[in-house]
C-alpha cells in the first residue's frame, strides 16, 4: 500500500520565516521611545543689528526620560540625532518669504553640518556626543534687515550605531528662551503662537 506523505508543513516553513521577517521589518519603522528635549537661543533680545550674533545651543544628557513609558533610557551612540533650521521672513500681512536662510552667516561651534540642496530655505545639523551628553552650538549673524521667523525641527527615526532597528522620536522645543512670539503679528495679525514648540522670532534693524 502506498503511503501519502504530507508536505504541507515543509511549505509553511518559508512562509513562517517570511512573516517573522516582515513583522521585524515593520517593527523597525516604529518609534520605540519619545523624548522631550530643549534648545535655547541667546542673547535674549527681540531686536538686533546687522552683524550681531544669535547663538542656538542644545545640551542634553544621553540618558533621557521616555515620554511613553516614563522610564529613564540610556540612548547613547545616536547615529543621526540632529535638527534642521527653517527660516521665514515676515514682510507684511499675509506676506511671508521662505527663502530667507541665505540672509545669514553661519558659524558651527559644536556639531556637524548636513549638506542640503535647498540651503536657501534650510540648514541641517547633527549633534555631537561629548561626555555622555548630546551637544550642539550654532552662531548665526544676520546680513540684512527684516523680521524673521525661525523653525527648529524635531528629530524622527533616530537610531543608535549599536541598534539600527530601534527608532526614537526627539521633540526639540525652545526652553529658557523668550521666543518673541508677538512678532508673528507682522504677517498674521491676532495670531500669537503659544510658548514652547520650535518657533523663534526676532527683528534685525
Amino acid at each position: 500500500m502506498r503511503v501519502r506523505t504530507n508536505y504541507s508543513w515543509i511549505l509553511l516553513l518559508p512562509l513562517t520565516s517570511l512573516l517573522s521577517t516582515c513583522i521585524k521589518s515593520l517593527d523597525c519603522y516604529r518609534n520605540k521611545h519619545s523624548f522631550l528635549t530643549g534648545i535655547k537661543a541667546y542673547p535674549d533680545k527681540d531686536s538686533i543689528a546687522i552683524g550681531d550674533t544669535i547663538f542656538f545651543e542644545f545640551d542634553e544628557p544621553t540618558t533621557l526620560k521616555d515620554q511613553i513609558t516614563n522610564q529613564s533610557i540610556n540612548y547613547d551612540n545616536a547615529a543621526n540625532l540632529g535638527t534642521d533650521f527653517g527660516f521665514g521672513e515676515l514682510i507684511a500681512t499675509n506676506q511671508v518669504s521662505d527663502q530667507a536662510a541665505g540672509k545669514f552667516n553661519y558659524y558651527l561651534i559644536l556639531g556637524r553640518e548636513i549638506k542640503r540642496s535647498d540651503s536657501n530655505k534650510y540648514r541641517e545639523y547633527n549633534f555631537a556626543e561629548i561626555s555622555s551628553r548630546y551637544k550642539f552650538k550654532l552662531a548665526i549673524i544676520p546680513q540684512q534687515k527684516g523680521v524673521f521667523k525661525l523653525f527648529v525641527g524635531n528629530a524622527a527615526n533616530v537610531y543608535r550605531t549599536t541598534d539600527k532597528c530601534t527608532k526614537s522620536f526627539f521633540t526639540i522645543d525652545f526652553m529658557n528662551t523668550n521666543q518673541h512670539l508677538y512678532l508673528n503679528e507682522v504677517s498674521f495679525p491676532g495670531n500669537i503662537p503659544p510658548p514652547g514648540g520650535g518657533i523663534y522670532l526676532f527683528k534685525v534693524k
